[in-house]
Formats: structure tokens, sequence, C-alpha cells
């Protein structure tokens, strides 16, 4: 089976974007029940469209761009589930070409394949939460792009232009979920220890950073809100939350098999054998990522299933690695075909 995706033909992106389409349109014909983060959107989006001047508090660690676009989606389209629905299946077929694309473009592995991009696809259809639009999951789009750049410069030592385009889309990201700031360190860490980048540098992608903070600075500012706007953001960024014993067990449930699967493939694979510098440096990196998408599982003011979305990206790198390394493709196939199942599995019964 997994011979079929190993190939390097564009039709497979018709795949994921069916899959994602069937999947949702069968939930939303049974019936989707109001959720946590529909609920908190729909009231963001309607507050912000009431005092589009004022900075808006909330429970779900929005960031001003998110909150600017749920305001967008309420004024077209109300509080209408189909249309959260069917942004968040496309941001999530956007983010499975990024991200494919990303690692075709970069060789992080033998096979030039779309087995990374629909393994995203699968991984982020795993939960009836996941259909909805989200902060994380929004902010998902502008970090695999800032992963893109990153890549690129630990491959070519990039431009100027590059390391700018870096901090400001981390910024885009960091605006629509607030603990995505963090992942500013992230990309700081990841060019000291691998890269021999200017210090000069380092200060241009912080200012790329702060820019995109600016634009929205200098809006609330035009409404005498500047110093809200700034103490409300980061005022509960660094806030450590309380786990919840159920969702923590939703988490493993559901992401257990690819957490193992990741594991699995650490212990393999990290010692470098018959792998180019820079795959190696592709495999630190994501380790990196996962590292700090844990941290992040703290940060957010509530943890919740939606919180775990950042772990998508690591998950899907290091089992599509597991998979595509397998001597024997009958074990790929098998823990493929389980992996897809049980999505689908805990998709309709969680």
């Amino acid at each position: 089976m997994l011979q079929f995706f190993r190939k390097n033909d564009p039709y497979l992106l018709l795949f994921i974007a069916a899959f994602l389409i069937i999947t949702r349109v069968i939930l939303l014909i049974i019936g989707l029940e109001e959720s946590t983060i529909l609920n908190s959107s729909y009231l963001l989006g309607t507050a912000f469209n009431e005092n589009p001047g004022t900075v808006i508090s909330n429970s779900i660690s929005a960031g001003p761009l998110y909150t600017f676009f749920s305001g967008l989606l309420v004024l077209l389209f109300n509080s209408s589930v189909v249309a959260s629905v069917i942004v968040s299946a496309i941001l999530v077929f956007i983010q499975a070409v990024i991200f494919n694309t990303t690692l075709q473009r970069n060789a992080a592995f033998e096979d030039n394949t779309y087995l990374p991009g629909i393994l995203y696809a699968i991984i982020l259809s795993s939960s009836k939460e996941f259909l909805y639009l989200s902060p994380a999951l929004m902010a998902n789009t502008f970090l695999l792009l800032a992963t893109d750049k990153i890549l690129i410069h630990l491959k070519f030592r990039g431009s100027e232009e590059n390391i700018l385009t870096t901090g400001f889309l981390l910024g885009l990201g960091a605006l629509c979920y607030a603990p995505y700031s963090i992942f500013l360190i992230f990309t700081i860490l990841i060019y000291v220890v691998y890269s021999g980048t200017l210090v000069r540098r380092y200060f241009l992608m912080t200012y790329g950073f702060i820019f995109s903070f600016l634009i929205f600075w200098i809006y609330y500012l035009c409404f005498q809100q500047g110093a809200a706007f700034i103490g409300n953001y980061f005022s509960g960024l660094f806030r450590i939350n309380v786990v919840d014993g159920t969702v923590l067990n939703n988490i493993l449930l559901i992401f257990g098999l690819p957490l193992f699967l990741t594991v699995l493939s650490g212990a393999q694979s990290f010692q470098g054998a018959g792998l180019t510098n820079h795959q190696i440096l592709i495999q630190r990196m994501m380790l990196w990522m996962l590292i700090f998408a844990l941290v992040i599982l703290r940060l957010d003011n509530q943890m919740t299933l939606l919180t775990v979305q950042t772990l998508a990206i690591p998950l899907t790198f290091f089992s599509s690695q597991f998979l595509l390394t397998r001597a024997k493709r009958w074990v790929a196939d098998l823990v493929f075909l389980f992996l897809a199942t049980s999505s689908i599995t805990f998709l309709f019964t969680l």
C-alpha cells in the first residue's frame, strides 16, 4: 500500500483533499456538537466586531490576528459550524502541501514521497475538536512557512531577507496563538547550535518578529489601546496551566501511536548512518521542535486537545521516517493501516 504513497505523483494531493472533505462531510451530515473552541471563537469574533478598537481577553490563548480573522468569519457567516470546518480543512490541506514540499525540497528522506502530507492530514483528523478552526491550527501555517525558511538557511546560509522573513512569519504565528512566541527562542537555538549565523542576523530576525507586533500595536494605538494590547498579550503568556487528567488521557490515546513511532524512529536513526549532513540537521531540528511543542502544552491558558496540534509537525516527520525506512514493507503497510484506522475511529467515537 505504501508503494502507492511513495510515488512523487501530484495526484496524491487530490487524495489528501478528498480524505479531508469526505470525513468532514460525513460528520457534518451526522451532526457535529457545539464545541468549546467554536463558541469561544464566535464570542471573540462578535466582541471584535462590536468594539474593533478594544483589546479582548480570552481563555484560548488566541492572539490578535486570530481574533481579527474570527471577527471576519462571524461577519460573513455568523456562527456557522460549516464555515469553521471548511476553513479548517483548507488550512490542513495547505499545511500538508507546505510541509510535504519543504521535506521534498530538502531531500529529508531517501524517497521523494507524499506520505508526510498524507500522515499530517490523518493525524489532524483524529478528533472532532480538530475539525474546527483554532489558534494553534492557524498558527501552524506560519510555523511551517518559517520552517522552510529555517531549513533553507541551514543548507545555503540564506540571505538577510530570508532571516527577516523568518522572524516575521514566527511573529505572525505568535499573533495567532500566543504560546508560539517561544518558537523565536527555538529558531535562535537552532541557528546558534547548527549554523554559523552572524550575530547581527539574530537581531534582524528579532526585528522581523517584533515588526509583526508593531502592526497590531499601531492599530490599537490609534484607539488608545497600545499599552493594553502589550499588557494583555504578555500577561498570561508564560502562565503554567493545570493538567486535566481526562484531557491528558485523550491526548495519549490519540497521539500514542505517533509518539511511539517517533521514539522508535529516533532510537534507530539518530546515529546518522547512511544519512547526509543536512538530513541529520533536519532530524535534530524536528527533535527540538518536538521538545518546544511539549513545553507549549504547559504554556497554554488551558491544556486541551487543540493545544497538541503543534505536535503534529514533528510527529508526522518521525512517523514518516519510521514507515519509509522499514526493510519489510508489509510491516510499514500494517502500521500505516493501523494508524489510519485508529485515527478515523477516534474521529467518529471520541
